[in-house]
């Protein structure tokens, strides 16, 4: 195979991957760009879910435990430390016992924590499971299981096609980082067909790195339990957790929070981390209670994201850290997945770059596809005088 023949059947392989994925990925990358403000958003939406003010907000552990009181029925199992200006407290609610909901998330006044609102957190297309409705379908195209897979496939394909195309972009003479440096640029005089494969190229190869992190950790997210997990567990085991294995059951009532709130401190404080608590998290099958500790206090994934210190709730004894940052350095790159695809990893320039991304994906997809439009004519005539020329000299 020549030089020529190599290099059209890399390309016939790139359109054509490319044509297999170019909805799933535009799907994805749409979703993702709105995903870059979930929150903000989710109370845009929902301002009568999540906006309260006052100058002396209510303590959300007091609240909490109120809202327990008042509803013996459900048992709340995450809650802020702190309560955020402006914000109501959110509180992750399950049932007790035989008890159903038609709910998991409450929402609580910030003033006197009386309830002004519930949801159950799964997708929809009304105001309040909107959010959830278009992160999932930008996970698993709302298709469950099968919808994860095919999208981590796509992201597969598309971190092929990205390497791909960097080959396809490489002079086939001399000198070739002089013709390259061409490459990397477009000129807005240019006919709108050659503008726009600039673009194509161009974007591809300057948001290379980013693009192909995102592609990775999209493939590691969508495969984690079947691949991603223990392929990294083989190679760089964690420290063994009360969270391996299967639930034992436990039903022992968990510490008092101000209990909790002061042994995490102090065992914070004992281990030199500067971090504040920030969330409460309870896991009742388990038998454990966790303080999650943040930068600020408030719940985020800077780095490798939270520390969480875990507590037995029978005992009130400390048994587990939950650190990215002291376990091996498997454990590290898996809690680094989610950072390092939403950009939370480096806060705000993270989320800015990621939705960057977003728009260069949207942007990469409707130049492809205006290209394989564009030349597709050219493309069958061709094959039709090819098949011609092979019929005649049959005969």
């Amino acid at each position: 195979m020549t030089q020529i023949e190599r290099r059209q059947l890399w390309t016939a392989i790139h359109r054509y991957s490319g044509l297999f994925m170019l909805l799933f990925l535009a799907i994805a990358a749409a979703t993702g760009c709105v995903l870059s403000f979930e929150k903000p958003l989710d109370a845009w939406l929902n301002p009568e879910l999540f906006s309260c003010t006052t100058s002396r907000p209510i303590d959300p552990a007091t609240a909490a435990g109120a809202l327990e009181r008042a509803h013996p029925e459900l048992a709340a199992t995450t809650f802020p430390v702190r309560a955020e200006p402006g914000r109501t407290v959110e509180v992750l609610v399950e049932p007790r016992g035989a008890q159903t909901l038609s709910f998991d998330q409450v929402f609580l006044d910030c003033r006197d924590g009386h309830v002004v609102g519930t949801r159950r957190t799964e997708a929809g297309w009304g105001r309040a499971h909107l959010m959830r409705g278009v992160y999932l379908l930008h996970y698993t195209l709302l298709a469950g299981d099968w919808g994860r897979w095919l999208m981590g496939v796509v992201a597969l394909v598309w971190l092929l096609s990205n390497l791909v195309g960097v080959y396809l972009t490489w002079p086939l003479r001399r000198p070739w980082f002089r013709q390259w440096k061409r490459i990397w640029q477009f000129r807005r005089s240019s006919p709108l067909p050659r503008l726009l494969l600039d673009i194509h190229r161009a974007s591809g190869l300057w948001l290379l790195l980013p693009l192909s992190v995102l592609a990775f950790t999209s493939v590691a997210m969508n495969f984690f339990s079947e691949a991603f997990l223990p392929a990294v567990q083989l190679l760089s085991p964690p420290r063994p957790s009360p969270f391996d294995g299967a639930p034992a059951g436990h039903k022992a009532n968990p510490p008092a929070f101000p209990d909790l709130l002061r042994k995490a401190e102090l065992l914070a404080a004992r281990r030199q981390l500067t971090w504040q608590p920030a969330v409460y998290q309870r896991e009742p099958v388990r038998g454990l209670s966790g303080l999650r500790f943040t930068p600020s206090g408030i719940e985020e994934y800077r780095a490798l994201g939270p520390v969480t210190y875990w507590f037995d709730d029978a005992t009130g004894t400390f048994v587990y850290e939950d650190s990215p940052y002291a376990d091996s350095a498997g454990q590290a790159l898996s809690r680094a997945l989610f950072p390092l695809h939403t950009g939370q990893m480096i806060g705000w320039p993270g989320i800015v770059l990621d939705l960057i991304l977003g728009l260069a994906t949207l942007e990469m997809c409707g130049t492809a596809l205006y290209l394989w439009l564009k030349r597709r004519p050219g493309r069958v005539s061709a094959r039709k005088r090819e098949r011609g020329k092979a019929r005649s000299v049959r005969d």
